[in-house]
């Protein structure tokens, strides 16, 4: 048994660890019935039951599914032989029962081993299963990265790209006012090319109504297209084919997609790579002055978002060109000596500048008795120092289309203090800058005021047509419009006014 022992545990060291477990299983069995053999057992079911069975029990551990079969045939082959070369004497032993053990014994252990075997092909299917679904979901997740990061990475390309649009919109707007000196021809030329230049647009046009507003005529261009249409003093009858004859009628902007489509577009010769175009009016107040034209190479180039943008340039040139006199606005007489719609809308503030450097806001504008005279004159005035304490004034009107909407007065530092024609010029500069600044100011608040007007309106119109029952109808009528307007008390009443009490919900 030891030489058994030290010979497999040598071989289980090495790579034939296989054999070992085999010579030590298969000699420690063969050991029990060489004792038999040799008669040195007390009798063969003790032999059998001390070392054979705990060989089996080893054996279940150490050797493969076909080796353990192989020795448990074997024990039990040897057992029933066993009387047959058995050297005990008197041993009388029931050696069925005997061998019928050894191989229950067998049979048993290889069920656990099949059983255990079963039990971790599944234990391995449900983990390779989970491993699977990692898999798979780890691939999901990956994917969603991906996509996710992808998205991420357009709309930073978006945001970017539109956020360098603002900042040409800006430039462009900030470009006209600050060329307010040059010719209208000149302006409305270094507008076109702008536009073109930082938005990337094949073709960019400005049309200005004509006096009688019949005709939308050509002003200013960029395109090589554009100056042969300018050549031969191109115009467009308001109202008639083409996307510039109908925004100069509608005074609504309009976007063509697909020129080749498009039921409105006009096929102009002088541009024949146009795809797709968007023309927007040119306005002041609710009056059409003009068309600003642009058109691009690819189809389906403009949104509603290119309209909100344009809007800008096409505003900032109305208030421009309406500023100039240069345009005629029908039915629109021009009110002189009087102050202007601005101030008449607004509430009158005065707005102090102390040599501390503070600036105080007075709800009630001081009244000097010049002030008629300036409205009536429209023109700057010097005033002089009517006491001993007083010091002299400088009174500039802030005139816009020769409407006067507010005055400047400044106070000089010295009772001698002598204005200056070129004190006087940049003043007048300055009054004139400032004119233009707050109506573009009351015009975003107008358009911004019209916006918060249709969002309730829309908000309350949802909100009643998404009732069918009459009475909810009226409640929910009566209660948003109340809710909107910060009425203390609103009512409605349907039917004879006669009887108010039957039919009104308060």
């Amino acid at each position: 048994f030891t030489a058994t022992t030290i010979i497999s545990y040598g071989l289980s060291r090495t790579k034939y660890y296989k054999i070992g477990s085999y010579f030590f299983t298969y000699g420690f069995t063969a050991l029990a019935f060489l004792l038999i053999f040799q008669g040195n057992a007390v009798s063969i079911d003790v032999v059998v039951a001390t070392i054979v069975h705990i060989s089996l029990i080893f054996s279940s551990v150490l050797l493969s599914n076909r080796g353990y079969i192989g020795l448990v045939i074997f024990a039990t082959v040897a057992t029933l032989t066993a009387p047959l070369y058995s050297n005990i004497p008197n041993d009388t032993v029931n050696i069925a029962r005997t061998a019928g053990i050894v191989f229950s014994i067998g049979a048993i252990l290889l069920g656990i081993i099949l059983f255990r075997e079963k039990l971790e092909l599944e234990r391995n299917k449900e983990l390779a299963r989970k491993n699977q679904e990692l898999q798979s979901t780890k691939v999901e997740l990956e994917n969603r990265i991906t996509e996710r990061t992808r998205q991420l990475q357009d709309s930073n390309l978006k945001v970017q790209g539109q956020l360098q649009r603002f900042e040409n919109i800006n430039r462009i707007s900030r470009e006209i006012t600050a060329n307010t000196a040059l010719s209208t021809g000149e302006l409305l030329n270094k507008t076109v090319r702008e536009v073109s230049d930082k938005l990337g647009y094949y073709h960019v046009g400005i049309f200005l109504l004509n006096e009688k507003r019949e005709y939308a005529v050509l002003h200013a261009a960029n395109s090589i297209g554009g100056q042969k249409m300018l050549a031969n003093r191109h115009q467009l009858k308001v109202g008639g084919t083409g996307v510039v004859g109908y925004v100069s009628q509608s005074g609504r902007p309009r976007i063509a997609l697909d020129t080749g489509v498009d039921a409105i577009y006009f096929n102009n010769p002088y541009l024949p790579e146009t795809r797709s175009e968007i023309s927007l009016p040119i306005k002041y107040g609710n009056k059409v002055i003009g068309v600003l034209d642009v058109q691009s190479t690819q189809s389906g180039a403009f949104n509603d978002e290119d309209v909100e943008l344009l809007m800008i340039i096409a505003n900032q040139l109305g208030i421009v060109l309406y500023i100039r006199n240069e345009i005629p606005i029908i039915n629109e007489p021009v009110q002189k000596n009087k102050i202007g719609r601005f101030a008449q809308t607004s509430k009158q503030l005065g707005y102090s500048f102390r040599p501390d450097g503070s600036i105080v806001v007075n709800t009630s504008p001081e009244y000097l008795p010049v002030l008629e005279k300036i409205i009536a004159s429209g023109d700057a005035m010097v005033v002089p120092r009517s006491t001993m304490d007083s010091k002299p004034m400088l009174a500039v009107p802030v005139k816009f289309r020769e409407q006067v909407i507010g005055v400047i007065y400044i106070e000089a530092s010295e009772a001698n203090r002598n204005w200056t024609e070129d004190e006087i010029s940049l003043v007048q500069s300055i009054s004139d800058r400032a004119a233009l600044a707050l109506e573009n100011a009351r015009l975003f608040e107008d358009a911004t005021r019209r916006a918060e007007q249709e969002e309730t309106i829309s908000l309350v119109t949802t909100k009643i047509g998404s009732s069918t029952d009459f009475e909810r109808i009226m409640q929910t009528t009566i209660q948003e419009l109340g809710l909107a307007l910060g009425a203390s008390r609103s009512f409605i009443q349907i039917g004879s006014l006669s009887a108010p009490d039957e039919t009104a919900v308060k």
